[in-house]
């Protein structure tokens, strides 16, 4: 397939799911108490202006170089199988890890979705590494959210261990 054609759905692809996620964000995510405050709403929608604004530049951007001599030259490359395996990977991680944090919590989900991204689909990390890794996300995110801002992360609903 040729870039310039890739490009000319990818970016209206992007806004008509940044306008789903807006729409997602405000019908379910709670806003601020106060003006004063952002809320918890303030950086979802963030993340879908920011979206937004990109599939409006990848269009335009698409549109423009086409008018240049040369630009649709350009073609892209076969997916391989082992990017397809990273790219099924993290879509079946993302759902392990969304199942996970409802049942299990954040503090055992994390490591465990870290732990398996490192060694399944990155492959060939040392073990150090991924437990490091592993426990230091989990921390740092923990700190942050618990701790600065106070937010209440999932706690799952296998409470057998508290």
């Amino acid at each position: 397939m040729r870039l310039d054609r890739l490009d000319r759905w990818l970016g209206p692809c992007l806004m008509v799911l940044a306008v789903i996620w807006l729409a997602l964000a405000y019908a379910y995510i709670p806003g601020a108490r106060s003006e004063a405050e952002p809320g918890p709403r303030a950086f979802p929608v963030l993340l879908g202006a920011v979206l937004f604004c990109l599939g409006g530049l990848i269009t335009v951007s698409s549109f423009l170089s086409a008018r240049r001599p040369g630009a649709a030259e350009s073609v892209l490359a076969s997916v391989t199988g082992h990017e397809a395996f990273i790219v099924g990977g993290t879509f079946a991680l993302l759902v392990l890890y969304a199942f996970l944090l409802e049942t299990a919590g954040f503090v055992l989900s994390t490591p465990v979705v870290v732990t398996l991204a490192m060694r399944v689909l990155l492959r060939r990390q040392p073990w150090l590494l991924t437990v490091l890794l592993a426990v230091g996300v989990t921390s740092i995110c923990w700190l942050v959210f618990v701790g600065l801002l106070e937010a209440p992360l999932p706690r799952g609903t296998w409470r057998w261990w508290f």
